[in-house]
């Protein structure tokens, strides 16, 4: 009787014992993900705006979120990128209102050719970039001490450009509707969502599945070592400074597609908005880490966050302190997801 009955008790026990290795499993799993924060914010912050105003789950809701993300993503892609690198750029917001200008002045005010205008325009993001990048890597000098004197320089610069006054195109440009002026069908979204989206899967694709985005990774987490192992680290650095120029500068210009007017002053918090974005999509100031999907949710989320508020009523001044808190939330989650994984011996995925 005794042998019959331990048997049946652990024949019993056997679903519940499978069971409960399944639901660790599914747990460990749960906090391999990198991104569990700027997800969890994602879930919540849509459920809170969705309760609060029935307009919020809308098409035209829809529209608001996602050119706003473009807005944050695009330039917090760029920033994503050369922080896992290990530096910052604080420049971004100067060259995301500079550059338009520069092709606005040449294109409608001295009549050059748009795709020529263009082309200066990013060109001369790219040596804004490298500007940032030599200056850090040869003097020795932080990355946030170099961009924040290049960001007040070239904010000075944008003022000077046009004595302070927007440029603004009135006609019909096929350039204007590529970058953001025409709509996916009916849909009231914008092209320039299409964008974002293609810079994100060829960044989380080189990151990925490339010995670049290893070296970038490396660059970031422990330069001394990535040397020693052959990884040309300053010359990562250096193409990463430019990346983060040229994607603020096509953010820029992809909303002077999209309102048809360029002023200097536009985005001028845009620099710590894209820290944000890559702090809360899961990357560390601390460099060697982060995520191109992470910073993607993150857009999305301040996307959400500054529609929500409007349409909820409430004053678009309060966006910035939103943004404080969304940051604070999403740094918390991360830290004590990254400690619970560290005990349960799970390795993050990046």
């Amino acid at each position: 009787m005794n042998g019959q009955g331990g048997q049946a008790i652990a024949d019993a026990a056997k679903p519940v014992s499978r069971t409960r290795r399944g639901g660790v499993w599914l747990l460990l799993q749960l906090f391999a993900i990198q991104e569990l924060g700027v997800l969890i914010a994602a879930i919540l912050i849509g459920a809170v705006f969705a309760f609060l105003s029935p307009e919020f789950l809308t098409t035209a809701s829809a529209g608001s979120i996602l050119a706003s993300a473009v807005q944050f993503g695009v330039v917090g892609l760029g920033v994503t990128v050369l922080m896992i690198a290990g530096e910052f750029d604080l420049s971004v917001a100067s060259v995301y209102s500079l550059c338009p200008l520069v092709m606005a002045s040449l294109w409608i005010v001295h009549g050059v050719n748009v795709f020529v205008a263009l082309a200066v325009a990013l060109a001369f993001a790219a040596a804004i970039g490298a500007l940032n990048g030599l200056a850090t890597l040869l003097l020795g000098i932080p990355s946030f001490i170099i961009t924040l004197a290049t960001a007040l320089f070239w904010a000075g610069v944008s003022l000077n450009l046009t004595g302070g006054y927007p440029i603004s195109f009135f006609g019909v440009s096929p350039v204007m509707s590529w970058f953001g002026g025409a709509e996916i069908g009916s849909s009231k979204i914008s092209v320039s969502i299409l964008w974002l989206v293609g810079i994100a899967v060829i960044l989380a694709a080189v990151l990925r599945l490339t010995a670049l985005g290893n070296w970038i990774f490396a660059s970031g987490g422990d330069g001394r070592a990535a040397r020693a192992m052959g990884v040309p680290v300053s010359a990562v650095k250096l193409a990463c400074f430019v990346l983060s120029s040229l994607l603020a500068a096509f953010t820029g210009i992809i909303q002077f597609g999209s309102f048809g007017s360029a002023t200097p002053t536009q985005g001028s918090d845009l620099a710590l908005t894209a820290l944000v974005v890559a702090v809360v999509g899961g990357g560390s100031l601390m460099g060697g880490r982060g995520s191109i999907i992470g910073a993607l949710l993150a857009a999305v989320v301040l996307g959400m966050s500054y529609t929500g508020l409007v349409l909820s009523g409430v004053s678009t001044t309060w966006f910035q302190s939103f943004v404080g808190f969304l940051l604070l939330f999403a740094v918390v989650i991360n830290l004590r997801t990254a400690g619970l994984s560290a005990k349960l011996g799970v390795i993050r995925k990046s």
